[in-house]
């Protein structure tokens, strides 16, 4: 699933307000913004007989007063109304799994990563930040849409940062059908025929951030996803949730 690679891009965007706050360094374009950095972490897949997966990815911010870029999210500023921003937004996700990945899910074909196209809105407030975001599967693998609905807030202790948040995540028939379902020419004893549905997803999570220089940052983020009756009852999977935790190093340039 995408949700390891988001949070990524969640850290990221985190972290420009506080290093937003230096003073650019030589050379650097007035008005924008570009961290670089890396993060690794491991992410706990439902998938029956999938290990625990570990990642190391190169992570980059780029911010201007047009487009906001942290992979693997891209969004082109649409404007302004009062304290809400609206955004178009393109984001690549890590859903899906090839056969190879456990014995049990032998014999199934690939379930493909996809190219997510949609919009966003961000409302920014005193009391923290709400996003909604709509989007669909643009390269028509699971002609899927997710929608997303999060609250989070930035609570700030000098250099470090604690930043809390929750949300709901509606993933629809054929997103979970084509992720989680069994076509009748994969199933077998022990992995029948299963036909998906919508559902909604919670998730908590939390990010801390500690500034560590003048144009240097640490980062940790965890997040669980409460994955859905209709995701849970796929016979792929073995777990009613999906857990990721990722630390890692950012820098201003």
């Amino acid at each position: 699933m995408q949700a390891h690679a988001l949070r990524l891009a969640a850290a990221l965007l985190i972290a420009t307000p506080a290093l937003a706050q230096t003073s650019p360094p030589g050379g650097a374009t007035p008005g924008s913004l570009t961290i670089a950095g890396i993060g690794a972490g491991a992410v706990r897949e439902p998938y029956r007989g999938v290990k625990t997966q570990a990642r190391v990815l190169p992570l980059l911010i780029y911010e201007n007063e047009w487009v906001s870029v942290a992979l693997p999210t891209v969004d082109v500023k649409l404007g302004s109304t009062g304290p809400v921003s609206w955004r178009l937004r393109t984001r690549f996700g890590f859903d899906g799994y090839k056969a190879k990945d456990s014995d049990f899910l032998r014999g199934m074909e690939r379930r493909k990563e996809s190219l997510w196209l949609g919009g966003a809105a961000i409302w920014e407030s005193g009391f923290g930040e709400i996003s909604l975001e709509a989007v669909g599967d643009a390269l028509g693998h699971s002609k899927g849409r997710i929608f997303t609905l999060q609250y989070e807030k930035r609570l700030d202790f000098g250099d470090l940062a604690v930043t809390p948040r929750a949300g709901v995540r509606g993933v629809d028939r054929k997103y979970v059908d084509y992720y989680f379902g069994v076509k009748p020419a994969e199933a077998l004893t022990g992995r029948p025929v299963y036909v998906g549905s919508s559902t909604t997803q919670a998730e908590v999570g939390l990010r801390l951030t500690y500034v560590t220089g003048s144009n240097e940052m640490l980062f940790a983020d965890v997040s669980g996803i409460k994955l859905g009756s209709p995701v849970e009852k796929s016979p792929l999977v073995e777990r009613r949730y999906q857990a990721s935790v990722f630390a890692g190093w950012l820098y201003r340039f």
